[in-house]
């Protein structure tokens, strides 16, 4: 074999035998690093949704490779917020217990070389279980049952009041005495009044699905400026600094006043579930009360959590006499910060009532 076919066969057995390489895949490492398509990295997350578990526990937070897949690192990141990285071992995060409640979102990311991958799952905070209060009934008041009343506040030795109904939706300023307006005012027949809340001798009135909030001077009713947002619009309190709004679902939003942007949502949560429906609002003593729409409960909010720390039963307030086909649902509390009078009502109800509220016998207590 003359020195030219001699170098044409070893090129020729080399190209060979490295084509029986690459098709065999002997070289597992090599087949690993060529990765091209980042989703080959992940195959599965968990928990996925549906996972609960409580304030003051822990949740375990794991995931798995494809085969034969081998990366550089992982991450983990909670609600946008990066955690610890993570191998396929899992990670327990520690849930304390006055953590947030309602639902977290996290994501594990995977990094090979210049390629990355993700996945996301949730898993849901649970409160603790709520104290039970009943109420009694201090003293009754007359309430305009024409009155479809949204949102409820007190202020200087009077009631303020949002009503609701296109064509009916009004702000009032009230004798609690008479049940009387003494001050009222009333929005374009296309606006359905919500919540109400003061700060700053600001009133602040929300709308139901008109996405739009006005803004008026306490003294005089009249409208300073009016604000947007998103989604409907249900209850409005003020903790003396910030604004907090609910719409409906299980989330209180807390607002700039200066700008009215959102600056963080609190999820509501008991030990059992979410709690939609968070309807009119009022602060007291450093937590949020709130109505659900629909039910004769009020809830008490813990607003750095969300975790409800008590639940009142409030059935029984309005006498069968009271009772009208207009008559509706139970809405509306307000708060006297000098006298601690607590005051409920309802929408087209014709009474308002003063309660207080003290927690009912456990099971134990009554053995």
């Amino acid at each position: 074999m003359n020195i030219r076919k001699n170098i044409l066969f070893s090129l020729t057995a080399l190209t060979f035998i490295c084509l029986l390489s690459f098709c065999s895949g002997s070289s597992g490492n090599s087949n690993r690093s060529s990765i091209t398509d980042p989703n080959d990295m992940i195959a599965s997350v968990s928990p996925v949704y549906g996972k609960t578990t409580t304030q003051g526990t822990t949740q375990d937070l794991r995931f798995s490779l494809n085969a034969e897949v081998e990366i550089d690192s992982a991450v983990l990141s909670i609600d946008s917020r990066r955690i610890a990285r993570i191998d396929t071992s899992g990670y327990t995060y520690k849930i304390g217990k006055n953590h947030p409640t309602g639902r977290l979102v996290y994501k594990i990311t995977t990094y090979k070389d210049t390629l990355s991958d993700n996945r996301s799952g949730e898993f849901t905070v649970l409160a603790a279980p709520p104290v039970l209060y009943g109420h009694t009934v201090v003293k009754v008041y007359p309430h305009d049952a024409n009155a479809y009343t949204q949102g409820l506040l007190w202020h200087d030795g009077h009631l303020y009041e949002s009503t609701g109904l296109e064509g009916q939706s009004s702000l009032r300023k009230v004798d609690l005495q008479r049940g009387t307006s003494i001050q009222k005012i009333d929005l374009d027949e296309h606006y359905f009044g919500e919540g109400l809340a003061l700060l700053d001798n600001k009133l602040y009135q929300l709308t139901w699905q008109n996405n739009k909030g006005f803004i008026y001077d306490l003294e005089t009713f009249k409208k300073l400026d009016e604000f947007d947002y998103n989604g409907e619009g249900w209850g409005l309190t003020s903790d003396g600094r910030h604004i907090y709004m609910s719409d409906g679902s299980e989330n209180i939003y807390v607002l700039d006043p200066e700008t009215l942007k959102r600056l963080r949502t609190i999820q509501v949560c008991t030990d059992n579930s979410l709690v939609n429906y968070i309807n009119e609002m009022e602060w007291i003593n450093g937590e949020i009360w709130a109505n659900v729409y629909t039910t004769n409960t009020i809830i008490r909010i813990d607003p750095q959590t969300g975790a409800v720390t008590g639940v009142i039963d409030m059935s029984g307030l309005l006498q069968e006499s009271d009772i009208t086909p207009t008559t509706d649902v139970l809405n509306g509390i307000a708060y006297d910060e000098k006298t601690k009078r607590i005051f409920v009502t309802g929408k087209n109800w014709n009474k308002l009532f003063e309660i207080k509220v003290h927690p009912q016998p456990t099971t134990e207590s009554q053995d």
